[in-house]
């Protein structure tokens, strides 16, 4: 997968998230709240499928190979595998629980890259990271009319779990350009 692939993919994500977070500034109603999690959630999870397309092909150095088993691979790919009654492979695409899906492309960016993350599994922000996942299933499907609805405190709770996810990627790269130009110094 190329950059420009990647950007393509990405960019309208991040673009609706914006525009929904804009609207929501200029007229915040029960319809902008709603739309701001749902382009706030699907930046997320481009955002989590960008992080692990670096991980796939990111350039080894020196000709390294990459340390990535097999299942880590596969999840990486979204892809799951199973045999069909001729005995060939059936490749199917995985859909990965966000809360692991998210623990495990941290953990491999840590494993790939050598930066380290605090998650705060147990925290206030990973809390907050969950109930903002519980606020955006519970309005894309609700059950009765009141699930439908987006508090003050849901809304508050959402714009800090993406706060936090956006500063968590900006550690990453970060890091990278940290772990880069160390890298650079020890080789001049």
């Amino acid at each position: 997968m190329k950059l420009g692939d990647v950007k393509d993919r990405l960019m309208p994500m991040i673009e609706d998230a914006h525009w929904a977070e804009q609207a929501l500034d200029k007229e915040d109603n029960q319809f902008t709240r709603r739309a701001y999690i749902r382009s706030m959630f699907a930046m997320i999870e481009g955002s989590i499928w960008v992080l692990k397309q670096t991980v796939l092909n990111a350039p080894t150095v020196k000709g390294n190979i990459k340390k990535l088993s097999v299942a880590e691979y596969a999840l990486l790919s979204d892809k799951t595998f199973e045999l069909k009654s001729n005995g060939e492979p059936k490749e199917q695409t995985k859909y990965l629980k966000l809360p692991e899906n998210f623990r495990f492309t941290f953990n491999v960016l840590t494993k790939s890259f050598g930066t380290e993350f605090d998650l705060g599994i147990g925290t206030v922000a990973w809390d907050n990271f969950l109930a903002a996942q519980a606020i955006r299933n519970r309005t894309t499907h609700p059950k009765t009319v009141a699930e439908f609805e987006v508090s003050d405190s849901d809304i508050a709770t959402c714009k800090e779990a993406c706060s936090w996810f956006n500063e968590l990627v900006v550690v990453f790269f970060n890091g990278i350009v940290s772990n880069s130009k160390n890298h650079a110094k020890e080789n001049a």
